[in-house]
């Protein structure tokens, strides 16, 4: 079914208003009309049978049917609707009828008159149409002398109904016509201007919010007020009516936006008579309404503007940042992350950060955990707070933790908070390594003072010794206690030209290295030995280590001395693997020696480049191999570290930066962007 418009619900609207109005006219004027004619009918049957009943009676005593006959054609001749009339004597004979056929005999019962009842109305069914039969008693003195029959035919009403109803439809018709009309006209002005509101509002779904929907105004409020304030933002304003306008310099207008205004705007004169209907007032606040959109998404589009700046340098600080900067909520689930974040807690994707750790699972001490959450409870904020945090290979790494709370300004509660994290491990390995340095030098110095001044007292009494041993005879007494005098003051010896070694700051002839090549003569020696013993020595030495300058027989000491280390540290058999690389980022060579020995216990991993620490038993070591070997490598501007694990083994890594003046050929200057202010 095709579905009606609004012009066609108007249209047709009007007409059922219309058609149901003539229909609840016509039911009750019918019926008033047909009661009405009824009656009149009724009445006058009445009168003529009454009429005619008096003029029978002395036509009735006489027996003079011939006058009576007179009287019924007379009556009939009087009105053109009377079907019949017959008179009756006392006994029901008939005197005289008006039919010319047979009288139809089932007609003298129909109806009857009485004594009682003089006159009486009956309609009757002929079988063609409907008569209204009257009867009226003919009598003198209280005696009935016979009756009247008059019969009115009904046809006439009905006939005169008829009309009545064709008028009425006729006019129906014709009001049908005239509203059809005017409604088509009405509608026709209405749905113009919905077609015009429909049309602007696809327009502004578009994106369009110039468009116009009403007329121009030729009169406006300056025209009635003969106002001629320019400033005023009204003032000529042909399209947009005053109440619409925010800052009017009327008198009477209230200061704000259309919601202020329209309440007082709604009583002034100007409202009054420049105001339209509906419709009208519908496309003006349509007009006012794109207006105000305009404007507002002009200032949003500023405001998103400066969102974006403000949304852009956040990000780039945010993610520029060196340090791992956070945000979680109230619950410790991280609600973001940096990169500098993800690469410190060694994540590739922020999306398994999320979802696999939360802010108490970046303390590796549930004691740092405790003490920082307490802080940020009472305190709201954290400020260079040392923790250790463990990443997700395992490491425990030294870092600072600055961080504050998000608080709820209505409720006080707290909503989250955001921090930085900063890694200093290589600071506090560095400020280890420097009081190493500091540790070696007082050491150094000391050691040098006391080998001095012992060292020859020493001379002495190796000397006297051996000359002792001269005059006794081997085997006796006094000769083996002699011995025992010497074999000790050698050993006090060799400790003190190692603590003169060690103090002593020896000339370094720096040359081209081939660390490879160093490595190799190093375990070409060693590799037979080791292998007697069930230790399995390798090595994975890199084609792009670049040679270097520096002491190739210092270096020689420090790879000896690690790697013999790693063989102390392995009971029973055990691999030892040398592998090199260069790190072309930082321009460093690095070696790193690698065992599957019992592993460096925590407590004391701080001191094992401490000089006389060892954990060899007593004559078995000096304790200054791991010393001297950092000495040699801070002499070449390297650095010597360590990660161990216990029953699993360690690692010592040494790093020595290769000088691009010095280094080989094949070597590239990595090129960085430099500032320009």
């Amino acid at each position: 079914m095709m579905k009606l418009g609004f012009r066609g619900k108007v249209f047709l609207g009007i007409i059922v208003i219309v058609l149901i109005n003539s229909l609840f006219i016509t039911l009750p004027v019918r019926r008033i009309v047909q009661d009405a004619l009824s009656l009149e009918y009724q009445n006058r049957g009445l009168s003529i049978a009454m009429n005619l009943a008096s003029r029978s009676q002395e036509p009735i005593l006489s027996t003079d049917l011939l006058l009576l006959k007179d009287l019924i054609d007379n009556s009939i001749r009087s009105s053109g609707d009377i079907a019949y009339a017959f008179i009756l004597d006392e006994t029901d004979r008939i005197l005289s009828h008006s039919f010319k056929d047979s009288f139809p005999t089932a007609l003298k019962t129909a109806n009857r008159a009485s004594l009682q009842s003089p006159t009486r109305i009956q309609l009757l069914n002929t079988g063609k149409e409907y008569i209204y039969d009257f009867a009226a008693l003919v009598e003198i003195g209280g005696q009935k002398l016979g009756c009247v029959r008059i019969g009115l035919s009904k046809t006439q009403i009905d006939r005169t109904i008829h009309d009545l109803l064709m008028t009425i439809l006729l006019l129906s018709g014709c009001s049908v016509a005239v509203a059809g009309a005017i409604g088509a006209g009405f509608a026709n002005q209405v749905t113009y201007r919905i077609k015009c509101l429909h049309k602007a509002s696809e327009e502004v779904l578009t994106g369009n919010l110039d468009i116009q929907t009403s007329f121009r105004k030729t009169r406006g409020c300056w025209s009635i007020t003969q106002c001629r304030n320019t400033e005023c933002p009204a003032f000529g304003n042909q399209l947009t009516r005053c109440w619409y306008i925010e800052g009017t310099k009327c008198a009477h207008c209230k200061e704000g936006g259309y919601a202020n205004k329209i309440i007082g705007c709604r009583e002034c004169d100007v409202y009054r008579r420049l105001s339209g209907d509906e419709i009208q007032e519908l496309a003006e606040s349509f007009d006012a309404m794109s207006k105000s959109l305009r404007i507002h998404i002009r200032k949003l589009r500023e405001s998103r503007k400066a969102i974006e700046i403000s949304e852009e340098k956040y990000r780039r600080i945010f993610d520029g940042s060196m340090d791992m900067v956070f945000v979680v909520d109230s619950d410790g689930r991280f609600l973001d992350m940096n990169q500098a974040g993800m690469d410190l807690m060694g994540y590739d994707a922020k999306s398994d950060f999320m979802n696999q750790m939360s802010f108490s699972q970046l303390f590796s001490n549930p004691e740092d955990y405790e003490a920082v959450k307490n802080d940020l409870n009472t305190k709201y904020f954290v400020k260079d707070r040392e923790i250790l945090i463990r990443t997700r290979l395992g490491d425990d790494r030294v870092s600072l933790l600055s961080c504050t709370c998000q608080v709820d300004s209505i409720g006080g509660a707290i909503k989250g908070c955001e921090g930085i994290i900063k890694d200093i491990t290589e600071r506090r390995n560095m400020e280890q390594q420097l009081l190493q340095a500091d540790k070696l030098a007082s050491l150094g110095q000391l050691s040098a003072g006391v080998a001095h001044e012992i060292n020859n007292p020493l001379g002495l009494i190796l000397g006297y010794t051996q000359l002792l041993l001269r005059e006794e005879p081997p085997g006796t007494q006094p000769y083996e206690d002699l011995k025992t005098i010497e074999k000790n003051t050698r050993n006090c010896k060799t400790i003190v030209e190692a603590l003169l070694n060690f103090a002593r700051k020896t000339e370094t002839k720096k040359v081209t290295v081939d660390i490879n090549a160093a490595i190799g003569q190093i375990v070409t020696v060693l590799q037979r030995q080791f292998e007697v013993a069930g230790i399995h020595l390798t090595t994975s030495l890199a084609t792009n280590i670049p040679l270097i300058k520096g002491d190739t027989e210092k270096l020689k000491q420090v790879f000896m001395n690690l790697i013999m280390n790693a063989r102390q540290s392995i009971e029973g058999k055990g691999d030892i693997h040398v592998f090199t690389e260069y790190d072309a980022v930082t321009n460093q060579v690095v070696i790193n020696v690698e065992d599957t020995g019992s592993g460096i216990p925590e407590h004391i991993r701080h001191k094992i480049f401490d000089p006389f620490f060892t954990t060899k038993p007593t004559g078995q070591g000096t304790g200054l191999g791991l010393s001297v070997s950092y000495g040699i490598v801070k002499e070449h501007g390297g650095n010597i570290s360590v990660q161990s694990e216990l029953e699993k083994g360690s690692v010592f890594s040494v790093t020595i930066p290769v000088l691009l003046s010095e280094a080989s050929s094949e070597i590239i200057p990595v090129k960085k962007p430099a500032l320009t202010f």
